[in-house]
């Protein structure tokens, strides 16, 4: 039977607590999956909170398998907050670990001891966001205000990527700031080494997977935990991606949308892995009004495509390619009407990062449009999953910060 359990806390050392909560579970249960971190305000009891108690929280989801009842579950895990150190507390107080059933094999259970869907949590982002790891969860309770999206740390290993060639391409680089960027919990860390940039010469895959060669051994040998940031390989080459996989990365991205029969191959065999896939088709001769509607067609056309190829949905990654083959004004146009996409179901990434379709409001050169990308960031935020951006952990402070701004009191 499959069940999915909340976790959160925000006392203490809140990633040894999510991880002693996991191992703890371990010894019970068979532990399929673990969605990314997520950090959040804390909710709070109007009546009586206190300052002290504001302190963010750490979420993430458990999807586990278990033969247990739902009542069973709930006792062992209950168990757990005790033998963490969570005794009698005051509701809505720092916690070591709070642990609930949000579902437990699609059943229904309404009693004073135990709610299952657990009412309060699929009203709430800090279980919805990460459960959407997992399985689809309407648009209409995941993109709230106070959905967050995941961010994706943009790691150019080229000498020539149109705002930070040549900033990374030294392994000793690469190391320090893809170090420094897990240490922030950023959830993606997205890998490339061809500028995508329109006059950019192509690169081939033997001088690709060149380039990445210190990149590839270094994720052989790296440690790595559960909430560890998952590495994605930013290629259209086939090659490249294969030995990026074999090496020990976690998603693809693929600029040309999976078009590519042999890419399309690959991600089947991996079909268990996260996968983006890009609309990379030029349409600059549209008008500005049928971006979307044209964007809407390929994408229907294109999850036939993807499902009849034996790919999970679930991890799939919808990318409208901002930029690619698009005018300023229609890639405008994208970022004023992403919640047309909602309804098909998948999640979305936005990589729209010092993109040049910016001149419409800014003259500056690329490497010094943060603040108009982080401005983009923060109005988009609650419409899209994941962000790709070129300052991942100014993104995690401000969107963090954004967030106390909505509604905490229940």
């Amino acid at each position: 039977m499959t069940s999915y359990i909340a976790a959160g806390t925000n006392d203490g050392n809140r990633e040894n607590n999510l991880l002693s909560a996991l191992e703890r579970l371990k010894r019970i249960c068979a532990v399929t999956g673990v969605s990314p971190l997520y950090e959040t305000p804390a909710a709070l009891l109007f009546d009586t909170a206190r300052d002290d108690w504001n302190k963010p929280y750490l979420n993430c989801v458990f999807q586990i398998e278990t033969d247990k009842d739902a009542f069973s579950l709930l006792r062992d895990l209950k168990k757990i907050e005790r033998d963490m150190g969570r005794g009698v507390h005051e509701r809505w107080s720092p916690r070591a670990i709070d642990l609930d059933i949000v579902e437990h094999n699609g059943e229904r259970i309404d009693t004073p001891e135990l709610t299952v869907p657990h009412k309060q949590c699929l009203k709430r982002s800090f279980v919805l966001d990460p459960l959407s790891f997992f399985k689809p969860v309407a648009p209409e309770r995941l993109y709230s205000k106070t959905h967050q999206p995941m961010v994706m740390g943009i790691l150019n290993v080229t000498p020539d990527s149109f705002s930070d060639g040549g900033k990374n391409d030294k392994i000793d680089a690469f190391v320090k700031n893809a170090e420094e960027w897990e240490s922030r919990r950023i959830a993606f860390i997205d890998v490339g080494a061809e500028s995508t940039r329109p006059d950019a010469a192509p690169v081939s895959a033997a001088e690709e997977t060149r380039r990445l060669s210190d990149v590839f051994d270094y994720m052989k040998n790296r440690g790595k935990t559960p909430f560890s940031a998952r590495f994605s390989i930013d290629t259209y080459h086939f090659e490249t991606a294969r030995k990026a996989l074999e090496s020990g990365f976690d998603a693809l991205n693929d600029i040309h949308g999976l078009r590519d029969p042999e890419m399309l191959a690959l991600a089947r065999e991996h079909s268990d892995k996260t996968c983006v896939f890009m609309h990379d088709e030029d349409i600059k001769s549209l008008p500005p009004a049928r971006t979307v509607p044209a964007l809407e067609s390929w994408l229907e056309r294109k999850i036939d495509a993807l499902s009849n190829g034996g790919l999970r949905l679930k991890n799939l990654i919808f990318d409208p390619g901002i930029g690619f083959g698009k005018t300023a004004c229609q890639s405008l146009q994208i970022l004023q009407n992403i919640e047309k996409f909602h309804r098909f179901g998948l999640r979305i990434l936005i990589g729209h990062s010092r993109k040049s379709f910016m001149r419409v409001f800014t003259p500056k050169p690329p490497a010094r449009k943060d603040v108009e990308t982080l401005a983009v960031s923060l109005k988009i935020a609650d419409k899209v999953d994941v962000l790709r951006v070129h300052t991942p952990v100014e993104h995690a402070e401000a969107l963090l910060a954004a967030a106390h701004t909505e509604n905490q009191f229940f």
